[in-house]
């Protein structure tokens, strides 16, 4: 490894090091309520380096709000890719549905989903790129795989897009509308997230398994 590259390496931690501060700081205190010094004091690190790697606060904002819904989509990216090879689409969609359900009530998540939203007024750039980078592209990427599904014999999907839609729905409508006026508490318990993921994807399937 270069020098260059070690440098590279290390600038590249400590990006990330920042962003990991802020994200903790925006989502207990909000925007308006976040400085940059509170997210320097947060990474250990002076002000003026993050200034070094962020111009304003809004820059920061954004750099937390993107590599959040980044992570998220590398994370579901696989599953829902390898879901277009199953031999068994009762159970692998189920298995995908409890992951799905399980990720998007993330403790993370749903504080960087609330924070979008009450700033989406002000920085509405932010919020579209949030939205075409999470639930836009992984539901895109899920309609490929019921294309394929459909191809392949096991699904009848005559609209993909649609499918892909109504089956991420079908699962997290209830605690994601639970959650949004009630707080991080009320997420409910595993056994109900599983029930909720499972029956979900048995009305799925009831409407769109190939007969």
């Amino acid at each position: 490894m270069t020098a260059s590259t070690r440098a590279e390496a290390r600038s590249a931690r400590k990006r990330q090091e920042i962003l990991t501060a802020a994200r903790t700081v925006f989502t207990a205190h909000g925007y308006v309520g976040t400085s940059m010094d509170a997210v320097a004091a947060a990474a250990g690190a002076s002000k003026r380096t993050v200034y070094q790697y962020f111009a304003d606060k809004e820059e920061l904002f954004a750099g937390v709000v993107l590599d959040t819904v980044d992570r998220g989509y590398e994370h579901f990216k696989p599953a829902i890719r390898a879901l277009a090879e199953t031999d068994d689409l009762e159970t692998a969609l189920r298995d995908h549905a409890r992951m799905t359900l399980a990720g998007l009530m993330n403790r993370e998540i749903l504080q960087m989903r609330r924070l979008v939203v009450a700033e989406a007024e002000r920085f509405p750039a932010i919020g579209r790129e949030y939205f075409e980078r999470s639930w836009v592209r992984t539901l895109k990427l899920l309609a490929e795989t019921f294309a394929k599904l459909t191809e392949r014999g096991l699904l009848n999907t005559p609209d993909p897009e649609r499918a892909a839609y109504m089956f991420t729905w079908l699962i997290v409508s209830i605690p994601t509308n639970r959650v949004a006026f009630l707080g991080d508490a009320a997420v409910g318990s595993p056994e109900e997230l599983t029930g909720l993921a499972d029956e979900g994807t048995r009305v799925f399937l009831a409407a769109f398994a190939r007969r």
